[in-house]
């Protein structure tokens, strides 16, 4: 189950999803086989109704494994566990300490409604009483509310190998992350200053994210991206589903690539299903011709040093560094990243670089890869302020994991959004606007 989360926000969201599931050896022995004609209980209806269709619709979307709208299909098998029925999982996802579903612990009183349902055997209902879940939920490309015409906006999407047509997912391709290619054509100036997803096949796509770039890979080119990206690629906007677009203020403008830079579309699928899905999804934004008073960058904090024992709890990454800026940094939002063993992340501000002035700047002290949000923030940054990212994170598998780009490797970043552009970077993270190094 995956819960929404609809809202305009000031900064670039980036958020990585990942469906995945229990496992079973030996059929579960209570298992529903009347489930024709039963209705789910009110209560168990309408948790699923707020909390877990967005995803889990009567045709699932983004990557989900199953539908949540009838008693039936919580009764059935689970996809990803065939010996054992989708109720029983959601008992247990509900609580995952590592994996929960949804992102979002559920508030008490509807935790209490799943754990008495799933204690009973997951009893149907009859009559009139019973729970109704909207089957059809409306589908509504954020992009489409986006504030500027779209004769003027810019558009980036996924796209079959030379820049034509829609890209092909294979059937039951799983996780698959492409990169799509563009080289820019914007002018010297030129700043976005609003960015949505427009959404094309929602049944695979997981999530998006917009990258510039001074290298050079190739108009239209395709190609995968795991351990693929160029060094200096700079992290622009991303989306995930229920995030519904980034407005920066009216005086701020993000730095885009001129038309020597380009850009690339990082695009992650997930297709459970049998059958192929053709998708032209991406990213469209907003732009100003006349530069805005204050231009903005996202900056990279944390740390790629990770090496994470097997079978390790709370085990820690911790990066830092001084960015190399002469004035004030105005920072917007912050968005931590890590992957599917992340537990916290915090970036702490030293002022002057002095251990006993402390101020937090991001706080994340329950983080979970399914509901990865940007947080508004008004912090100015002076010069000599140090800062250090501390991400942790529960191994519970067999082999020790190290930083890379897939969703089985591990990431401790902090997605700065803040003007000047460039400020929060240190020597040699300039051209990536990173501020990365050992820490304070």
């Amino acid at each position: 189950m995956r819960s929404p989360r609809s809202r305009w926000t000031a900064a670039p969201l980036l958020v990585a999803l990942a469906a995945s599931g229990c496992g079973g050896e030996t059929p579960d022995p209570a298992t529903n086989t009347a489930a024709s004609g039963l209705s789910l209980p009110p209560d168990v209806a309408r948790v699923l109704q707020t909390r877990c269709v967005t995803c889990h619709a009567a045709t699932p979307m983004y990557g989900a494994p199953m539908a949540l709208t009838t008693y039936a299909s919580t009764q059935a098998m689970a996809a990803s566990a065939p010996t054992r029925p989708v109720w029983r999982l959601m008992g247990e996802r509900v609580h995952d300490p590592v994996r929960p579903m949804p992102a979002a612990r559920l508030p008490e009183d509807e935790l209490a409604i799943i754990d008495r349902w799933v204690a009973a055997g997951a009893p149907g209902c009859s009559g009139s009483t019973c729970g109704r879940i909207d089957t059809t939920p409306a589908v509504t490309s954020p992009a489409a509310r986006l504030p500027c015409d779209p004769s003027t906006r810019g558009v980036f999407t996924a796209h079959a190998s030379g820049g034509t047509g829609r890209f092909r997912v294979a059937g039951a391709s799983g996780n698959t992350n492409k990169c799509f290619a563009f080289r820019s054509n914007f002018r010297p100036g030129q700043q976005a200053t609003a960015f949505a997803a427009r959404v094309d096949s929602s049944r695979a796509l997981h999530h998006l994210i917009l990258f510039a770039t001074d290298a050079q890979p190739g108009a239209g080119d395709v190609f995968d991206c795991d351990g693929n990206m160029p060094r200096d690629a700079r992290f622009l906007a991303g989306w995930a589903p229920g995030n519904e677009g980034s407005v920066l203020p009216p005086d701020v403008g993000l730095e885009l690539p001129d038309n020597t830079g380009w850009f690339i579309l990082q695009v992650h699928y997930w297709n459970t299903t049998a059958e192929p899905v053709e998708d032209a999804s991406g990213i469209e934004m907003c732009l100003s011709d006349a530069p805005r008073a204050h231009t903005a960058s996202v900056h990279t904090l944390g740390s790629l040093n990770i090496a994470i024992p097997p079978r390790t709890m709370g085990a820690e990454v911790v990066g830092g560094c001084t960015p190399e800026t002469t004035e004030p940094v105005h920072v917007l939002g912050s968005t931590a990243h890590m992957h599917r063993l992340g537990v916290s992340l915090r970036t702490e501000v030293f002022r002057g670089g002095r251990a006993d002035r402390m101020e937090p700047l991001l706080d994340v002290p329950e983080y979970s890869f399914d509901e990865q949000v940007s947080r508004p923030s008004e912090m100015v940054l002076m010069p000599g302020d140090t800062l250090r990212t501390t991400c942790r994170y529960n191994n519970t598998t067999s082999q020790p994991v190290y930083f890379g780009e897939r969703t089985e490797d591990e990431m401790c970043f902090n997605f700065v959004l803040a003007w000047p552009a460039g400020a929060l970077s240190n020597a040699g993270g300039r051209a990536a606007r990173r501020c990365i190094g050992r820490a304070p």
